[in-house]
């Protein structure tokens, strides 16, 4: 990591978040949103709050697309704390960037034949790892030049921690959760995405619910964390401008039964967040979804996943009924043994590439993708 310093690097750094606020629309409650544009020279993927310098993000799954003209690029990056980063050079393997608290500069790509090249910085860890504030790129033996919108197919994941990729970097069971274990772009959502070319906004948190979180409290559940560009920032409020999602998957309702059957509640709650889904995006695919982590026991007598499953269907069938056509249900697998766990008993590898495969069938099914 190299301090950001010296007239040139600032000077790029400075063209860069220009471009960056010229494709932003400023909303009426003063939230910037990240406006996709036909030729840009950074491209935000996912939700950005950018009311401030530079552009701020937290979600797990948010990126930053740009291309250059040069041998290298670096990155300039502001972090509440310490979080990890997926780095794609030119459609390539994926590196790893590991950002300390506080500002600096960090190399994304050098030695490169000189020409125009690619890169995505795609956020690995969650929310309360660090907020991240994006500052600008250094091209080195060259410059930034426009590109258009990477996507033309997008999906949107709200959910909890199955969705951020808990664990899934994990030994097994026995590891308790740190930034080192967790990527999100290898979660389920991200295989499905890439594998459809899609754009992924993720908007999920561990420990999260719809009507009581894993801890039985009621603050900051995801409905109210939906509205938001910055997860744990209740002010920073999302406008829903841009390309909206043409699939949004629901993957909720595991920390709800976490301390027991929550009752017919459950069901109010969960019709009540369709509507809401549905109110922004008036086009999109909604797919709810049974989780991995759900069994039927222990304790005996517990039906855990047998009864969040007709939970799940009766609030799809209520939307349907009230003439919602495009809602379904999806029940992933229950996790098994022989594809061994992520850390706290969250799904592995094995099981988020087994998620994929079936998430992935249903996506096609009903977009024609």
């Amino acid at each position: 990591m190299r301090g950001a310093g010296g007239l040139a690097s600032v000077g790029a750094i400075v063209l860069v978040v220009l471009v960056a606020r010229a494709c932003a629309k400023e909303s009426s409650n003063g939230v910037k949103t990240a406006r996709e544009q036909p030729l840009a020279l950074v491209h935000f993927l996912g939700r950005f709050d950018t009311r401030q310098e530079g552009a701020r993000f937290s979600w797990p799954g948010s990126g930053i697309a740009a291309s250059f003209e040069g041998t290298g690029v670096d990155v300039t990056l502001e972090d509440t704390g310490a979080d990890f980063f997926s780095i794609v050079v030119d459609g390539g393997a994926p590196g790893t960037l590991a950002t300390s608290r506080g500002t600096g500069t960090y190399s994304l790509a050098s030695g490169l034949a000189g020409g125009r090249h690619s890169i995505v910085l795609t956020k690995r860890t969650e929310s309360f790892v660090g907020v991240a504030r994006y500052l600008g790129l250094t091209v080195h033996a060259g410059a930034p030049v426009p590109s258009p919108d990477p996507f033309s197919r997008r999906i949107e994941y709200v959910g909890d921690s199955i969705t951020c990729g808990y664990g899934d970097l994990g030994a097994d069971a026995t590891c308790g959760f740190s930034p080192q274990t967790e990527d999100e772009t290898r979660a389920y959502g991200a295989l499905v995405a890439a594998d459809l070319h899609a754009q992924q906004t993720v908007v999920a948190y561990s420990g999260v619910g719809l009507m009581r979180n894993r801890d039985g409290s009621t603050r900051d559940l995801m409905p109210v964390r939906f509205e938001r560009a910055l997860a744990d920032e209740p002010t920073s409020r999302w406008t829903f401008e841009g390309p909206p999602p043409d699939v949004v998957v629901i993957g909720l309702g595991t920390n709800d039964f976490a301390m027991g059957d929550p009752g017919t509640g459950f069901v109010e709650a969960y019709v009540a967040f369709i509507r809401k889904v549905r109110g922004q995006y008036a086009s999109a695919q909604i797919v709810c979804t049974l989780g991995p982590m759900l069994r039927d026991s222990p304790p005996p007598g517990t039906m855990s996943r047998t009864q969040a499953g007709v939970y799940i269907e009766e609030a799809v069938k209520e939307a349907r009924a009230a003439g919602d056509a495009r809602v379904r249900y999806l029940a992933f697998d229950e996790q098994q043994a022989r594809d061994g766990y992520g850390c706290d008993w969250h799904p592995s590898l094995a099981t988020h590439r087994l998620m994929a495969a079936k998430l992935g069938a249903l996506v096609r099914e009903i977009t024609g993708w």
